[in-house]
């Protein structure tokens, strides 16, 4: 700066020239604050205008959508109090209400909005994830049967978020023959809570059972979606499937698939699935050796008891719960009772177990 060249600036002493820097420094800030306090009051006027002018369409919206509902009105009159550049607001304005209603109301809001869906569809690709996401969500409630082939390849967007809305909007029981498109496509959602999906799919009913049988004994499908095939069948205290668990215990050996597996025996299993179940007390996984022993309670009788009461000695607690529990389900209370009154290092814990026997 030319100032800082003068022979003013040039004569000042080393703390004038630092006071005389900040003095410009502050001015500047000064200024910027002044810039950025008229920014926030301009935008501040602009939203409130904004929020003035949504609260009157709403309002307008509002009134004649009930008399639509009411027959008073057919669905064009609304359509055509709609701008173009409001067409985005109004669906999401509609969505709101659809949401609260079912059976003929909500599909007279469809036909409202269905022209202005074409617009919504499009955002599902391209933007941000947010934008693709709620745009699924948007078609899911409003157009579904029009726009499935929209939400089934959401289930491939990259984002986990728009492929999780695409996948809760196919698998619902209205429509079951779309869930399978969400078995194929498990593996995507591997960071979810298995118990999650496994409670998303059930939700579709029996009718899924067939693909999840299918799922479950697809070798070539992860482990992880198979568990959760395991988890939704068990959900649907499938019977049928209880056979291809047991055949998977002595096939497999990833942890999550096991376990499953025998989560789902002891709701569906068979005095004949025992033979399966007993070989994985010895599992070098404590997580497998407890859902063995858990089973084996479940679906066992006395003739499980030598098994159960090895197992109790365990060194995981984990599997020494199980194994009591198996005790006492199986008719082995006196071996609790006899644990129970000795100085064993886990007495504690058949004391407590025969206490819920009680």
């Amino acid at each position: 700066m030319r100032i800082f060249e003068t022979e003013y600036f040039a004569d000042l002493s080393f703390q004038h020239r630092v006071l005389f820097l900040l003095s410009l420094a502050i001015v500047f800030l000064l200024f910027c604050s002044v810039i950025f306090a008229v920014y926030a009051i301009l935008l501040r006027i602009r939203n409130n205008r904004k929020a003035a002018y949504w609260k009157r369409l709403e309002a307008a919206w509002e009134e004649t959508i009930l008399e639509v509902l009411s027959g008073e009105k057919q669905p064009s009159e609304l359509q055509q109090r709609v701008g173009r550049k409001d067409t985005l607001y109004f669906v999401d304005f509609v969505l709101r209400y659809a949401r609260q209603l079912r059976g003929q109301e909500r599909e007279i809001l469809t036909e409202v909005v269905r022209p202005f869906l074409g617009r919504i569809a499009e955002r599902t690709v391209g933007g941000d994830a947010e934008r693709r996401a709620r745009a699924v969500r948007t078609i899911s409630a409003l157009g579904f049967e029009e726009y499935t082939d929209r939400i089934i390849a959401a289930l491939d967007d990259p984002s986990p978020l728009v492929a999780m809305i695409a996948a809760r909007a196919l698998a619902q029981k209205e429509h079951p023959q779309y869930a399978v498109q969400v078995l194929k496509r498990l593996h995507r959602f591997q960071g979810w809570s298995r118990s999650y999906m496994a409670t998303m799919l059930s939700a579709v009913g029996p009718q899924i059972v067939p693909a999840l049988r299918e799922t479950l004994l697809d070798a070539g499908q992860p482990p992880q979606a198979r568990a959760v095939a395991a988890e939704a069948l068990r959900e649907l205290n499938e019977f049928s499937a209880a056979d291809d668990a047991a055949r998977i215990l002595t096939s497999e050996h990833d942890r999550d698939l096991l376990a499953s597996c025998l989560r789902l025996l002891a709701q569906t299993g068979r005095p004949e699935h025992l033979p399966a179940i007993r070989p994985l007390l010895k599992s070098p996984d404590f997580v497998v050796r407890a859902q063995a022993a858990g089973a084996l309670g479940a679906i066992g009788d006395e003739q499980e008891i030598p098994f159960l009461r090895d197992a109790f000695e365990d060194p995981s607690p984990w599997v020494a719960i199980q194994a009591a529990q198996g005790l006492k389900e199986s008719g082995g209370v006196k071996v609790l009772e006899q644990i129970a009154d000795s100085d064993h290092p886990r007495a504690d814990l058949a004391r407590q177990i025969l206490v819920g026997e009680k």
